[in-house]
């Protein structure tokens, strides 16, 4: 059999309704594919999430209220079914090929969306004092403390940059993840937190000066958030597997530090499952 003899092509006027709608499918099957190849190599910094960033602010300037992530990938795959009568190719494999290679011109035209890295708080706005040590009777086997010792966060005296002084406390009922560097590669911890004001998002876990710090079941973030008025409302996004995907607002004033603490809520749900329900706009 001569090579390509399989390829099921029809010639023009001979294609019909459900060749139509299989040329479709298979449109939006390539779309689809592209989605999810981005998604899983990209991760937090896919193009999937500031497209739908954009429609989201696009949608509030029209009155239309969040669109959940999942109605950006229907929207895009339906692009994709219906550019097949545009190209008008005539296989399936073709028609696929087709979606494929748009979503991925697409995505290749939206910039990463990737956020900075916090800064380090000014001044001594917060200092971690000293812990005790118990007395020299008490045995070693019953000591239950941990060295510390005073540390004050400061920044170069000649910075002009403005900041909010930020503590933020992320509280784990069922305990924090064991690996959390390894987390944080594989996307099963992601943060961000958004200025409403300058309208700036940055990366919790990607520091420019910032600490983190994770004991036990508490997880304490000092930074400092670039400030461009005397005050302004922050949003934090938290995303850990095994939690309920939090997103709080809380108003930050320059010259008082703010304290926020989030305590996350224990859920079965996986996150992929949660992140298609959201409305990514920051």
């Amino acid at each position: 059999m001569a090579y390509g003899a399989r390829r099921g092509g029809k010639g023009p006027g001979e294609i019909g309704l459900s060749d139509v709608f299989g040329l479709a499918l298979s449109g939006g099957a390539g779309v689809l594919a592209a989605l999810l190849t981005d998604y899983n190599q990209k991760g937090e910094a896919s193009a999937l999430f500031q497209i739908n960033e954009w429609v989201v602010g696009a949608g509030s300037a029209l009155g239309f209220g969040d669109v959940p992530l999942w109605a950006i990938m229907l929207g895009l795959i339906a692009i994709g079914a219906g550019s097949v009568f545009y190209f008008q190719p005539i296989t399936r494999p073709a028609a696929f090929a087709q979606g494929f290679g748009l979503l991925a011109a697409v995505m290749t035209a939206v910039p990463a969306n990737v956020a900075g890295g916090l800064m380090a708080p000014k001044g001594d706005a917060f200092v971690e004092p000293a812990v005790a040590a118990p007395d020299a009777d008490t045995p070693v086997a019953e000591a239950t403390y941990q060295i510390a010792t005073a540390r004050i966060v400061t920044v170069q005296d000649d910075s002009r940059q403005p900041a909010y002084a930020l503590r933020l406390t992320v509280n784990f009922p069922n305990g924090a993840p064991k690996d959390f560097d390894a987390a944080l590669r594989r996307g099963s911890v992601r943060g961000r937190l958004h200025n409403e004001g300058s309208k700036e998002s940055f990366d919790l876990f990607r520091t420019a000066g910032g600490e983190v710090d994770l004991k036990g079941k508490v997880l304490t973030i000092l930074a400092g958030v670039p400030a461009r008025a005397d005050s302004a409302t922050l949003w934090v996004r938290l995303e850990v597997e095994g939690y309920v995907i939090e997103e709080q607002s809380a108003k930050a004033v320059l010259g008082a530090p703010l304290d926020w603490s989030v305590t996350m809520r224990p859920s079965r749900t996986p996150l992929f499952v949660q992140r298609l329900g959201r409305s990514y706009w920051f």
